[in-house]
């Protein structure tokens, strides 16, 4: 009788868990054929991660699961995120309501990629983590034998210092760790509900009169205050530090009021701008998604001035329709910046693999300024070359989310993506900045 009921309390475990994508059944050919078709022919970089694209082996996964009744939404889900995660194209995004994955959880500590082990950067309490401890084992695989297994397609890059372990590491469930002094343990994860991530925009004096602006976002409202603050610390400073480690990106024109600060000479903000112009993907669908979402917003307008504007990008799509790739020449940028009467004699930019889109595009103005400013540290995360995303719903709870511009550098073979912006002194990550800044070192000696 004990067996009889564990079998049946066994199966009404399995019916619950499976209940969702019986009840609410998914058509799921549509659903891959919606997400094929769009990042195939629509998404503008496809032809440049064409070797990532592997869509065959997802679909396999879902529909074997399917056959056998064990599909969830969360695999569904899961699957999906990982195959246009794995096309290493940032701006490529899958999302998906209701559902319990790893995005939607947090596992509160940081890790740095070695070729042998995965280093704890950063860890809340309670995690059983501190900084120094080396991952040697997630799920009892260690990072060699995972990376053989993803292909090496699930970490964005195929060199440890660049990879990004956070989407993998959101779904392990045990760790083998090994602490200070050789001490090893099995940690069994525990996954906290996510958390508002904090970005802070940071200002202090440091020794040798060197002003230390710390960006994790770029913010405008913010910048705005920080310099009507200690703009005149700037001015007195010797040395500028700007630290872009971790740079989300947000507002495109947030720090152009360091610009003075900047440049060595007066300079055009067309050639600080650099824009070359782009490439965008007048595909219909792009056209017609593009030409829909305008027209909807244009509805809700009533200024004629953002009318009219609205009316020229309107007048675009409807003028490209169906025409394919097509160059757009770089936008009018009037104006120059010229240096402030008083300036620090020396800028040292420190980014790393986590600064990214706006951020990455404030790297590279920085780096046209002239030759106050050097670049340090590691290259950025190499965000750039496709930009410009429209999202479609793939399903009523799931969407798609591709770019249909490419720079002309992207066109060119010039782009960064996987690269990042180079810098001008290349300092290789290693365990001992775990315990200190070394990259804020050698700025200040610089």
């Amino acid at each position: 009788m004990e067996l009889t009921e564990r079998v049946e309390q066994e199966r009404l475990a399995k019916e619950a868990v499976y209940a969702e994508m019986k009840e609410n059944p998914i058509d799921l050919d549509a659903l891959y054929d919606a997400m094929v078709k769009t990042i195939h022919y629509d998404y503008v970089g496809f032809e440049d991660k064409r070797k990532y694209y592997m869509p065959n082996e997802s679909r396999t996964y879902v529909f074997t699961n399917y056959r056998y009744g064990t599909l969830t939404m969360e695999i569904l889900a899961r699957s999906l995120h990982q195959f246009v995660g794995d096309m290493h194209d940032r701006h490529l995004r899958f999302h998906c309501e209701d559902w319990i994955d790893y995005r939607n959880l947090a596992m509160r500590y940081r890790v740095r990629a070695a070729r042998d082990c995965l280093y704890v950067t950063s860890a809340d309490p309670g995690t059983g983590l501190v900084p120094g401890d080396r991952i040697l084992e997630v799920q009892s695989m260690p990072p060699q034998r995972i990376r053989a297994y993803m292909r090496h397609t699930a970490f964005h890059s195929s060199n440890p210092e660049r990879e990004l372990w956070g989407g993998y590491l959101r779904m392990a469930q045990s760790l083998e760790v090994e602490h200070a002094g050789g001490r090893r343990e099995r940690l069994e994860m525990t996954l906290w509900p996510a958390r508002e991530e904090l970005y802070p925009i940071e200002f202090r004096m440091l020794e040798g009169e060197s002003a230390y602006l710390r960006l994790e976002r770029m913010d405008r409202a913010a910048m705005e205050e920080l310099l009507a603050q200690h703009g005149g610390d700037i001015s007195h400073s010797r040395k500028l530090i700007l630290d872009l480690r971790r740079n989300v990106g947000g507002d495109s024109d947030a720090c152009d009021g360091l610009l003075p600060y900047l440049v060595d000479r007066e300079r055009s903000m067309a050639g600080l701008l650099g824009d070359e112009g782009c490439w965008c993907l007048f595909t219909e669908n792009n056209c017609n998604r593009r030409y829909d979402v305008l027209s909807a917003f244009r509805a809700t307008l009533t200024a004629p001035e953002e009318i009219a504007l609205i009316d020229a990008e309107l007048a675009l799509y409807r003028d490209n329709f169906g025409k394919g790739l097509v160059f757009l020449p770089p936008e009018p940028a009037e104006g120059a910046v010229s240096p402030a009467p008083a300036a620090p004699e020396r800028v040292v930019v420190i980014t790393d693999t986590f600064c990214e889109d706006e951020g990455e595009t404030f790297v590279a103005l920085c780096k046209r300024c002239g030759s106050k400013v050097t670049v340090i540290g590691r290259p950025t995360m190499g965000t750039l070359d496709y930009f410009d995303p429209i999202t479609i719903a793939v399903h009523e709870k799931m969407t798609l989310s591709y770019p249909i511009r490419m720079t002309h550098a992207a066109h060119e073979g010039r782009g960064i993506s996987e690269k990042g912006l180079s810098v001008d002194e290349y300092i290789p990550w290693t365990p001992d900045e775990i315990g200190r800044d070394l990259l804020l070192e050698r700025a200040m000696a610089l």
